[in-house]
């Protein structure tokens, strides 16, 4: 029954049951509601016609024809329902409405400027953020400072950096978890890879060690002893354990732990002696360890940089890319 009575209500929709229902239910607007949709175009002429205290030298201030600029201005007061100029033979000038809109207008086309900058600087790679996953490894040689400089160029684009093992950077990638990883240059299946360098090895042991007096090694040396290794994957273990199993050698793994400075720290108390990047070796001067050079195929590991696809990067990684010489500077 109360449906019925408001359909009756609106005789306009009589033929329509319930769209006459909800049409009664839907509440009035204002006359004088303000507009939602007024378009910057209309506010920035706005502005102009204030700052130029005329509609004529506005409209050509604007590139646009005076009777366009003028219909504005009405749709804009009829919008808000309030004056917004004064016009006389010299002109316009606003009224106090039209001063508090001013105030509004400036506000917002700064906002819509900045906006704009700021979309800008995305699609251009000058804004952003990159997700970079890196070994251990992959931190020797100047890629630490090559990322401290490109965050001096580019102020505005955040670098995320976790480092992992070479496996785990590589696995960011593929997932989508990372952007960009860089790593010793194996099992980079499904992505592309930019040659990086290499990290020059190390082998350490402890300071009363046999081998402590050598001054470069070659790892079949290593194999009589038992070595400490990290607990997850990582190239060198990987590369080391291939090149035992070729020789015939089952290596003795007295330990395996999270991170090279626990590596460091059991060798110099006698569980083992380890693989390492060799730039570890200033870092732990206070330690009765040698850190003694690699020889041979065992020397160094060849480093990468491994992306998915070059062309889907979002700016900002394709800066950084060009930024470390992987990707020509665009």
């Amino acid at each position: 029954m109360i449906l019925k009575s408001c359909a009756r209500e609106n005789p306009e929709h009589r033929d329509d049951g319930q769209r006459g229902t909800l049409s009664a239910m839907k509440p009035a607007q204002s006359p004088h509601s303000p507009a939602r949709d007024i378009d910057p175009i209309s506010l920035r002429l706005f502005l102009s016609a204030l700052e130029e205290g005329s509609l004529a030298r506005a409209a050509a201030r604007e590139n646009i024809v005076p009777s366009a600029v003028s219909k504005r201005m009405s749709e804009m007061e009829e919008a808000f329902g309030v004056p917004l100029l004064e016009r006389g033979v010299k002109g316009v000038q606003a009224t106090p409405a039209g001063n508090a809109l001013a105030t509004h207008v400036r506000r917002l086309l700064q906002d819509v400027e900045h906006m704009h900058r700021e979309m800008a600087g995305f699609a251009t790679g000058v804004r952003g953020r990159v997700r970079l996953a890196v070994s251990v490894a992959a931190l020797s040689g100047d890629l630490p400072a090559q990322i401290q400089s490109f965050r001096r160029a580019h102020p505005e684009i955040d670098i995320l950096l976790q480092e992992d093992t070479t496996q785990a950077a590589f696995r960011a990638v593929l997932e989508g978890q990372a952007d960009v990883a860089a790593g010793s240059d194996f099992g980079h299946d499904g992505l592309q890879v930019f040659p990086r360098g290499h990290c020059e090895l190390a082998a350490v042991v402890p300071g009363q060690h046999v081998l402590a007096q050598r001054e470069t090694l070659d790892y079949a040396q290593l194999l009589p002893f038992e070595q400490i290794e990290l607990n997850r994957d990582n190239g060198i273990s990987s590369v080391f354990e291939q090149t035992a199993q070729s020789m015939g050698v089952a290596r003795r793994i007295s330990a395996r732990v999270s991170g090279h400075e626990t590596i460091c720290t059991l060798v110099a108390r006698g569980m083992g002696v380890a693989v390492v990047p060799l730039y570890l070796k200033a870092r732990h001067t206070h330690l009765d360890i040698r850190f003694i050079p690699m020889t041979g195929p065992w020397s160094s590991t060849p480093l990468c940089i491994a992306v998915r696809d070059p062309d889907a990067l979002a700016p900002a990684a394709r800066t950084l890319l060009a930024h470390l010489g992987v990707l020509p500077t665009a």
